[in-house]
């Protein structure tokens, strides 16, 4: 029997960052009286999260794995249990390189739990930022600010999918060694440390559950989410998800996120 279910937000339980199809809220529901705990899993601050476990109605006794593992989450006694960074030194490199080339996507730098920086505000930055439920706070000298933060959790970068192809090789061929760089969404690049994912959060997480990672369920839809796809005893690819994540996952939904692809994964797998 399935003890966890862990779950992407954005392209997995909701759809175009906004909706959430209906079937979805009352299949979660179900499988906590069944004794499932449902855990939601993204790239996403602890703070938006927190709006959408209390959306699900779920127990205040529960977790939430963020900005892409780099943060577990205690609902119930509002701290931060688990962290794993990209720090300071190699997030200022990351910065300094970014800021060499022509300026062709946004980037978000995140120094903290509760603001992003960025270099000025655009209407990418204004929607993101309402989206996410965070701060943006612009400087000129972004580089100078970050250090002052004495820490970055993570920077994302913003654009059309094919510039941010173009970026990603370029940061794989200078940071791949030593950084974590993964699509969250067609649209958003990531960069965090090289030991943060969602699988190693996962795992972590159930460890302190001693919950056996054979009997979890992790979903998802992108490339950020194979990490805990590999992990988890099921994963599960939602048919919206990207190819790769597909060729990994041991089941994919015939629906998409849209379409309520969670309460079809709960439906067949712990109802």
């Amino acid at each position: 029997m399935y003890k966890l279910i862990a779950s992407d937000v954005d392209g997995t339980l909701l759809a175009h960052y906004l909706t959430m199809h209906p079937d979805n809220k009352p299949a979660i529901a179900k499988a906590l009286q069944k004794g499932v705990l449902f855990c939601l899993c993204s790239g996403r601050s602890y703070k938006s999260l927190k709006t959408i476990h209390s959306m699900l109605e779920l127990p205040k006794n529960g977790y939430i794995i963020a900005f892409n593992g780099g943060v577990v989450y205690d609902v119930q006694s509002e701290t931060v249990i688990y962290e794993e960074f990209l720090g300071l030194t190699l997030g200022i490199e990351v910065i300094k390189f970014f800021k060499s080339r022509p300026r062709e996507a946004e980037m978000f730098v995140y120094v903290d739990f509760e603001s992003v920086l960025v270099e000025e505000h655009t209407n990418a930055t204004d929607a993101y930022s309402k989206i996410s439920e965070i701060s943006m706070k612009a400087y000129d000298d972004i580089v100078s600010e970050a250090a002052r933060s004495g820490n970055i959790i993570k920077i994302i970068f913003m654009a059309q999918n094919s510039v941010l192809q173009k970026l990603k090789c370029e940061l794989d061929n200078e940071f791949g060694k030593v950084a974590d760089i993964s699509f969250s969404s067609e649209y958003l690049l990531e960069v965090g440390s090289i030991s943060c994912s969602k699988g190693n959060a996962l795992q972590w997480l159930c460890n302190k559950l001693n919950i056996d990672i054979a009997h979890t369920i992790a979903m998802g839809d992108n490339y950020n989410d194979i990490s805990m796809i590999k992990t988890a005893g099921l994963g599960i690819a939602v048919a919206n998800a990207v190819h790769d994540l597909k060729f990994m996952a041991g089941y994919t939904t015939e629906k998409t996120s849209a379409e309520g692809a969670v309460a079809e994964a709960i439906g067949k797998f712990v109802l």
